[in-house]
């Protein structure tokens, strides 16, 4: 009796990233799209730079502590295309 020699089972499935990426996209999509849902409820946060001295007003937030968040500056930007068109 001879031994056969076992031969490796073949490959009935191929490696597709192209269903990974959908998903991919979807995940960011919908983030993004609760990232903008967010901004347009609550178009302020916090600002970063703690205002220590009273004398000293921050640009960016005027002194109030709060400025508009880059998403809500976006949607802004957006309504006012909307409304007036591409003129500046």
């Amino acid at each position: 009796m001879s031994a056969a020699t076992p031969t490796p089972p073949t490959a009935t499935h191929s490696y597709n990233p192209g269903g990974l990426i959908a998903v991919l996209v979807l995940v960011a999509l919908l983030a993004l799209a609760v990232y903008l849902l967010r901004c347009w409820a609550f178009p302020f946060t916090t600002c970063p730079h703690p205002n220590r001295r009273r004398a000293w007003r921050c640009r960016r937030c005027e002194g109030t502590g709060r400025r508009l968040r880059a998403g809500r500056r976006f949607l802004n930007h957006l309504r006012h295309i909307r409304r007036h068109g591409n003129h500046h």
